[in-house]
C-alpha cells in the first residue's frame, strides 16, 4: 500500500529520530569517532531519559507503520531503534550503578523534570573582595537557613571553570542554591580572566588566597564558620580549587592581599585540567585547538616556550602531604581534558598519603553535570554532600 504524503512525513520524522539516537549511542560507545564521540555523550547527558522514552516510542510507532504500509527500509530502520533503546538502557544503566556503587540515589523522575525547585528567598549578597587595578574582583556570598540550635554553617566556597578565559562566578547558581539549602553558606569567588593579551597564570591563585582571607575574616557575619571549609571547582576551576588548597594547607599560598589563610577541610575537583601541557598538547582535531588556545591564553606560552608557567599551574607539582581530602569526579570520554591524567594525579596524591577518592563516570563527556536534575548533576550534587559530611562538614 502506497502511504499517504501525511504518513510519509511522519516516516521521514521517526526516521530522523533514529538517526539522532543513534549517532548518541555510538558516540558514547565510541567516544573516539570524530565529532560523533563529542555529539553523542553530550546529548545523552542532557536528554538520555528522555532519549530512552523516545526510541521506545519510535520503535512502537515503526513496527506499527511498517505493518500497515510495509516498505523495504522497515526491519533497516526498526534494527537502528531497538539498537539505539538497548544501547540506552546499558549507557544510562551503568552511569546509574556508577552512582549507587558511590552512594548516590538517583531519582529518575526528576531526570525528567530536568531540574529541582530552588527557593527563590536564596539570593547572593555581592562584595568586592580586592582590585585587580581598575577591575574590581567580586564574590557572592549564598547565605544559609538558620539551623536548629544556631550552629554556624560549614563554608563552601566555589571556583567556577572556562578554561581561565571565560564564565562568572554565577554559573553554577542551582548548584548553590542546592547546597545552600541543605546548610552550608556558599561563597563563589570571580577571579581575573585571561585573554590573548592578558595572562593570569601567575596572579588567578593569589586573588583566590585573597578571597579565602576574605571569607575566613567575614563568614561569621553570614552564618559560616570559617574553621570548616571546603573548596569546589570544576575545569580550570577543579585546577585551581587543588592549587590552591594544596599550597593553604601546606602553608605555601601567598595571598595578594593581606589576611590568615583558612585550613582547608577538603577540596573537590570535577573534570579538574591535572596537566596543563598535556591539555595544550590535545590531539583531539575539533576540541584540541580549545585547549591550546585556553593553554596559551592563560600562560602565555607554549609548554616548550614557558615550561616552568605551566608547572606553576599543574596541580602535581603541589602534592604534599599536608593537603586536605581530594574527591575528584572524572568524566571517562572527557575530550578536552584527558581522564588519564586525573587517573594518574589519584594514585600519585594516595602514594603522599593523601586520602583521595575517584569516581570515574562512564560514557560521559566534559561538562556532563552541567544540567540541572540529570544523573550527572545529582551524582555530581549527592556525591560531594557525602564527602563534605565524611570530613567533618555536615551542618
Amino acid at each position: 500500500m502506497k502511504a499517504t504524503l501525511p504518513g510519509r512525513i511522519m516516516r521521514f520524522f521517526l526516521h530522523a529520530v533514529v538517526i539522532v539516537l543513534v549517532v548518541a549511542v555510538v558516540g558514547c560507545i565510541a567516544p573516539a569517532i570524530p565529532l560523533v564521540g563529542e555529539l553523542g555523550p553530550g546529548l545523552v547527558a542532557s536528554f538520555g531519559p528522555w532519549m530512552t522514552i523516545a526510541a521506545l516510542v519510535v520503535l512502537a510507532a515503526l513496527l506499527l507503520s511498517y505493518r500497515r504500509n510495509g516498505g523495504r527500509k522497515a526491519p533497516t530502520y526498526a534494527g537502528l531503534s531497538a539498537f539505539a533503546l538497548a544501547g540506552l538502557i546499558v549507557i544510562l544503566s551503568r552511569q546509574v550503578g556508577v552512582a549507587q556503587a558511590n552512594g548516590v540515589t538517583i531519582d529518575l523522575i526528576q531526570t525528567l523534570g530536568r531540574g529541582t525547585q530552588m527557593d527563590a528567598s536564596l539570593q547572593p549578597v555581592s562584595v568586592d573582595y580586592a582590585q585587580n587595578g581598575s577591575e574590581n574582583l567580586p564574590l557572592d556570598v549564598y547565605p544559609t537557613k538558620p539551623t536548629t540550635g544556631g550552629k554556624p554553617a560549614p563554608v563552601l566556597v566555589y571556583v567556577h571553570g572556562g578554561g581561565w578565559n571565560a564564565q562568572t562566578l554565577r554559573q553554577r547558581q542551582a548548584d548553590y542554591r542546592w547546597f545552600a539549602e541543605r546548610g552550608y553558606l556558599v561563597v563563589s569567588i570571580e577571579y581575573s580572566l585571561s585573554s590573548a593579551q592578558r595572562h593570569t597564570w601567575d596572579v588567578t591563585q593569589p586573588q583566590i588566597g585573597c578571597a579565602l582571607g576574605w571569607i575566613a575574616a567575614n563568614a561569621a557575619r553570614f552564618g559560616g564558620d570559617p574553621s570548616r571549609l571546603a573548596l569546589w571547582g570544576e575545569s580550570a576551576g577543579g585546577n585551581l580549587v587543588l592549587n590552591v588548597a594544596y599550597l593553604a594547607n601546606a602553608g605555601k599560598l601567598v595571598p595578594s592581599c593581606t589576611g590568615r589563610m583558612p585550613h582547608i577541610s577538603a577540596t573537590m575537583a570535577l573534570y579538574p585540567v591535572i596537566d596543563v601541557a598535556r591539555m595544550y598538547h590535545n590531539p583531539d582535531w575539533l576540541i584540541g585547538r580549545f585547549g591550546r588556545m585556553m593553554t596559551v591564553n592563560y600562560t602565555g606560552g607554549t609548554p616548550e616556550q614557558v615550561p616552568d608557567r605551566y608547572a606553576a599551574v599543574t596541580p602535581t607539582t603541589f602534592i604534599n602531604a599536608a593537603a586536605p581530602p581530594t574527591l575528584l569526579i572524572v568524566p571517562e570520554a572527557d575530550h578536552l581534558v584527558v581522564p588519564e591524567a586525573a587517573y594518574a594525579f589519584a594514585d600519585r596524591a594516595r602514594a603522599a598519603g593523601i586520602e583521595t577518592r575517584l569516581i570515574r563516570m562512564p560514557y560521559a563527556e566534559h561538562a556532563f553535570d552541567l544540567s540541572s536534575g540529570s544523573i550527572g548533576s545529582q551524582l555530581v550534587r549527592q556525591a560531594m554532600l557525602r564527602f563534605l559530611a565524611e570530613h567533618g562538614l555536615k551542618p
